[in-house]
């Protein structure tokens, strides 16, 4: 890839969206491995490199582009893999022609502007006019078979919720909660009262869920108040909710460490 890039950014309701070309956009996913092009929406030069599970459950095709450009950031020779827009989240969305994740993101350290809404992809560390409110170390737990590629890091992380520790949380910008759970995990909060809940998955597959509403949710440290956490899915996930607590947020990669900023 080459030098610093410099995106803006929009949001729609799973995420963040960076924009492509001729009014098309990225969705952008820490919470995913591998970026991928939906075949019936680009028209990219690309070579056949064989097959994969997306998601270890929806068999797609693994191309290898020679060049593409977004914004500023030019990327040669790399793999994406090519599947169908039907049945993903974004199947009545046209206007989303793929997903940029790890693999592309973990190449160069990530500013993300939140107040702004600007992300800088650097080939240098930038010094930071403020100390970080709350830093996660990364760390990649071994992935399960059927991975076509994995990213350098993948933002897998422990946190420490109201004086308990839960082991390989995914930071996930594709999750547009604040912190969702695993059921088992209810069990450790004083919880009066969870209601069922509802969540749709990139496959726009409903998955059912409960939820408990937080006067105050202590992570690592940091109090955050009027929090809702999910209880449920089949991975625990830090979402875009927490992210709009902070300013901005940079993902080291060479360091394995997530900055978050007031």
């Amino acid at each position: 890839m080459n030098s610093d890039a410099i995106f803006h950014y929009s949001l729609c309701d799973q995420g963040i969206i960076i924009p492509f070309e001729d009014g098309k956009f990225l969705f952008l996913d820490t919470g995913t491995s591998e970026s991928d092009f939906y075949k019936d929406r680009v028209n990219i030069n690309s070579t056949f490199g064989g097959f994969a599970l997306v998601n270890w459950r929806r068999l797609s095709q693994i191309r290898r582009v020679d060049s593409f450009q977004i914004g500023g950031l030019t990327v040669k020779n790399h793999d994406f893999t090519f599947e169908k827009s039907k049945g993903t989240v974004f199947e009545n969305d046209t206007t989303i022609v793929g997903t940029m994740a790890m693999d592309i993101l973990s190449q160069k350290y990530s500013y993300f502007d939140i107040k702004n809404q600007i992300i800088t992809l650097s080939s240098e560390k930038k010094a930071q006019t403020k100390p970080p409110s709350l830093i996660l170390t990364c760390k990649s737990p071994k992935m399960p078979p059927g991975m076509p590629f994995v990213a350098p890091i993948m933002p897998f992380v422990d946190l420490h919720i109201n004086g308990n520790t839960f082991e390989n949380v995914l930071f996930d910008t594709g999750f547009d909660g604040f912190l969702s759970l695993l059921k088992k995990d209810k069990t450790k909060f004083d919880i009066q009262q969870t209601l069922p809940a509802i969540t749709t998955g990139y496959l726009n597959n409903t998955r059912r869920l409960y939820a408990s509403q937080f006067d105050t949710v202590q992570i690592n440290g940091v109090n955050f108040s009027d929090q809702m956490i999910f209880f449920g899915e089949r991975t625990r996930l830090l979402g875009m909710k927490f992210v709009k607590q902070f300013s901005s947020f940079s993902i080291d990669p060479f360091e394995k460490k997530i900055e978050f900023f007031e």
